[in-house]
């Protein structure tokens, strides 16, 4: 990929041994995103594009947690019931 002039708003960082990265407090900040705040990673002509979630779709996950099923049935026998459907 060729070196491209960096903008404005855009900020070097390095890959950590665990193959991690830190976001920069300033950006954090700006983006409200906290320990434990979701965000959406996207790769786009060789580049990797970091959105965070918004809160409306946050809430939409925490609610799902506490949704029970209203079956007992596996992953694999839903995975089986949904095979022989198709098939």
């Amino acid at each position: 990929m060729p070196n491209e002039a960096l903008t404005m708003n855009s900020t070097i960082i390095t890959i950590s041994k665990g193959m991690q990265i830190t976001i920069p407090a300033n950006l954090r900040e700006e983006l409200g995103l906290d320990v434990g705040s979701r965000v959406e990673l996207e790769e786009k002509n060789g580049k990797i594009i970091i959105k965070p979630i918004g809160q409306e779709l946050e809430e939409l996950f925490q609610e799902a947690k506490t949704i029970k099923p209203k079956h007992k049935l596996t992953a694999e026998e839903m995975d089986k019931m949904i095979e022989n459907e198709i098939y």
